[in-house]
């Protein structure tokens, strides 16, 4: 059977993309993406040569899609990416990655960028345990001496932080913002959050 790729695609800076990835998105014959336009503004940037066919997989169709990917898994490798950094860690993916596995198919991981790992190898706060929420859900908790990681949109970034600091008065809190971009910072909680860029919200509640 052929081989599906899960590929790491930078998460910001095009630079931070590793030489297996590269060789592999330059040659297979398909790649399942979110956003088409997105993934084909990278592909050129790789400076393929050789047609490449999209299939868009989104969390909405992706149920949809599984059959049509395993069909075209039957015939060529295939490789999935998400709009930017490892695919499946709050993106779609899963579905097709355990159908294929489940088939008897060959999975390979492509390692390299995670917004996850990026903000948490640089935020200061303890790294020997930590939790990933992805979008806090609508009924969370944060486990005390366990950075807890946490996704969240520039248009509810603030609130977010008020209702942590609400329920976890003592909790030390690190916005991570434009990973790898020329903007990228890291902020304290208590600094005021602009509308701006995609951020990574990291949440240590210490002992009291």
């Amino acid at each position: 059977m052929n081989t599906l790729y899960v590929i790491a695609t930078p998460i910001g800076n095009l630079e931070d993309i590793t030489l297996r990835a590269i060789k592999i998105l330059t040659t297979v014959p398909v790649i399942a993406c979110e956003d088409t336009r997105h993934t084909g503004q990278l592909i050129k940037h790789l400076q393929r040569v050789e047609p490449v066919r999209y299939v868009s997989i989104r969390d909405w169709n992706e149920v949809e899609v599984v059959p049509k990917l395993l069909e075209i898994l039957s015939e060529s490798d295939v490789a999935l990416v998400s709009d930017a950094g490892t695919p499946l860690i709050s993106d779609p993916g899963f579905k097709i990655v355990r159908a294929y596995r489940e088939s008897g198919g060959k999975v390979v991981p492509i390692p390299g960028a995670s917004a996850t790992i990026t903000a948490l190898s640089a935020s200061g706060l303890p790294t020997n345990k930590f939790l990933f929420l992805g979008f806090l859900p609508k009924h969370w908790e944060i486990p005390i001496e366990t950075t807890t990681i946490i996704y969240e949109s520039p248009f509810k970034l603030q609130k977010t932080i008020d209702l942590i600091y609400e329920k976890y008065p003592n909790a030390k809190i690190v916005v991570a913002k434009e990973l790898t971009k020329i903007y990228e910072e890291f902020l304290d909680g208590h600094s005021k959050q602009s509308t701006k860029g995609e951020a990574t919200i990291l949440v240590y509640i210490p002992k009291s």
